[in-house]
């Protein structure tokens, strides 16, 4: 027994030794080894971390909300900032930056969840060890191949994605050439290649779903503007119906619908206007101006002076919310570039300007001087018509002054004969200088001049108008007065999509507004020595174009 008692301490006392042996390598293999940590993230992604998860719990309950409104317009121009924010972005810094930016609550919850996600799948990639050359390296590998697989990316009905993931590793795998002397950075990017890719995909199908959905919207719109050149108030209502029903809360479409009601004016149209038109008010919070000046339009013709006189008040104090709009450089026409490219595609476009900068029929002075007529008040609604275009001044929005003048030519029946200009290129720049001439006994104080140019490529009657140089105090009469110039550069490239030059000019013009005449100024008479005899004279071919103008904007 004492044996067996012997045998037993022998083995524990061999025991313990490797026991304390087993567990003193096991912890060196820990302390040698120890488990992957989470990395550090940069300090502008931890910031943003919490922030974005909000988006998203924001977001998500927005998503289980049953049939939750959207507006296809704010939809769109959502996906269309994704676009530009990796084309323009200067590193993930700013992308966060626009990731956070706070959306319409009218955008489709899964085009939210696009970005959010794409700022989940890059804040793996980055860490806070690494450095700005290796940062960047990273941005540009990401967000080139993003924007070439986006760039190749489409869909349609019976092919659904028309990219398969072979194509799209072998884009990733190209872009990944620029991150090849950072090793390191170049695992991390491939680590991560199949969520990126699958992101990719999703991108796709939510950008095809609502594109589609939007190009019929326009289809029916733009119908509908073109019936309003034409002034075909059924056929504007039409077609503005057929797009409102696909878009219930949409802007464009309702408002020319509206306009059309009243504008055609049987005996349930102005009710039917006021209903559409307190609808769009009460969406966009009492401020959108269109809607007011319309609502404005309704109580005028009822003979409700007082309460139109407030409407059109009112949406003069919110055009230049609208104006901003229009400039924005997400606005949705800028992506429709290709209406530049018809004369139908710029009469779109120019009747969507004019509706939503308050010019022509949508100005609330010429509203309001319409009124002031009516009550036999000539004096005061001139004076209002002046105030447009002192409006127009403060707010620098010119592009629609042509057809801001034929409402003034119409009403205000003022003309000072004996005024001309002459124009020439400036030396070594792309630029025009204006000379306007007085040949008249009148003085004229508080001088703007509007260049209006028809350049090579557009359209007979699409004239492109612009200021030149600053106001004059004075023009006397019997004197000439050089305005300065203005490069016709960077004016044409965003109006028309190309630079046009000096000789590109074929006809051109200019609107005067000063203190006490708003009229037109044609070119000067060429030297007699220059002129054929048989062509018309110099004031015959300024009334020529002057027509041609007016019929354009007007029709």
């Amino acid at each position: 027994m004492a044996s067996i008692d012997k045998n037993k301490m022998f083995l524990l006392g061999c025991a313990l030794p490797l026991a304390v042996l087993f567990i003193t390598c096991i912890t060196l293999a820990v302390w040698l080894h120890p488990s992957k940590k989470e990395p550090e993230r940069p300090q502008f992604i931890k910031e943003a971390e919490p922030k974005i998860e909000q988006i998203r719990r924001n977001s998500a309950q927005k998503t289980l909300e049953e049939n939750r409104p959207y507006d296809i317009d704010q939809t769109v121009m959502s996906l269309y900032s994704i676009e530009k924010a990796l084309s323009e972005a200067k590193n993930f810094q700013t992308l966060t930056a626009f990731i956070l930016q706070k959306e319409s609550d009218m955008v489709a919850p899964d085009v939210t969840n696009l970005k959010l996600r794409f700022f989940s799948v890059y804040k793996k990639m980055l860490q806070s060890k690494d450095k700005l050359e290796e940062m960047d390296s990273v941005y540009k590998a990401t967000t080139g191949a993003l924007s070439d697989i986006a760039g190749m990316t489409g869909y349609d009905l019976i092919t659904g994605v028309r990219i398969d993931r072979e194509q799209a590793k072998k884009v990733w795998q190209k872009h990944l050439d620029d991150a090849a002397k950072h090793t390191r950075i170049r695992e991390r990017l491939e680590t991560e290649q199949d969520e990126m890719i699958e992101l990719l995909f999703e991108f796709a199908r939510t950008s095809g779903k609502y594109i589609k959905e939007w190009n019929k919207l326009c289809s029916a719109r733009d119908r509908a503007y073109l019936a309003f050149y034409e002034r075909n108030w059924d056929e504007v209502i039409n077609c503005a119906q057929a797009a409102a029903a696909l878009a219930p809360h949409e802007k464009e479409a309702h408002t020319l619908l509206a306009l059309a009601l009243i504008e055609r004016g049987k005996e349930t149209d102005a009710a039917s206007a006021k209903a559409i038109l307190d609808e769009i008010l009460k969406e966009h919070s009492g401020q959108f101006a269109p809607a007011l000046l319309l609502h404005g339009v309704v109580e005028m013709k009822s003979k409700n002076y007082d309460k139109a006189v407030i409407d059109f008040d009112q949406a003069a104090a919110y055009y230049p919310k609208q104006t901003e709009e229009v400039t924005d450089t997400l606005n949705l026409y800028k992506k429709r570039s290709y209406l530049n490219n018809s004369k139908e595609g710029r009469v779109i476009i120019n009747t969507y300007r004019s509706i939503t900068t308050g010019a022509g029929y949508f100005s609330p002075d010429f509203q309001k001087a319409r009124i002031y007529y009516d009550k036999g008040q000539n004096d005061v609604a001139k004076q209002k018509i002046f105030d447009h275009f002192f409006r127009r001044r403060l707010q620098g929005q010119w592009d629609k002054v042509l057809s801001d003048f034929q409402f003034c030519k119409n009403y205000l029946g003022t003309e000072l004969p004996g005024l001309d200009l002459a124009i020439e290129p400036a030396w070594l720049t792309n630029s025009v200088i204006v000379t306007v001439n007085n040949k008249s006994r009148t003085d004229i104080h508080n001088v703007t001049i509007l260049l209006c140019v028809r350049f090579t490529d557009m359209f007979k009657g699409d004239y492109m108008s612009f200021p030149i140089g600053d106001s004059v105090a004075l023009l006397s009469a019997g004197t000439s007065v050089n305005f300065g110039r203005q490069n016709i550069s960077d004016i044409t490239k965003e109006n028309l999509g190309s630079t046009k030059k000096w000789k590109d000019i074929i006809e051109f013009g200019a609107v005067l507004i000063s203190d006490e005449v708003i009229t037109w100024v044609p070119p000067a008479p060429k030297p007699p020595s220059e002129e054929k005899t048989d062509e018309p004279d110099a004031a015959q071919k300024a009334k020529g174009i002057l027509n041609d103008v007016i019929d354009s904007v007007t029709k």
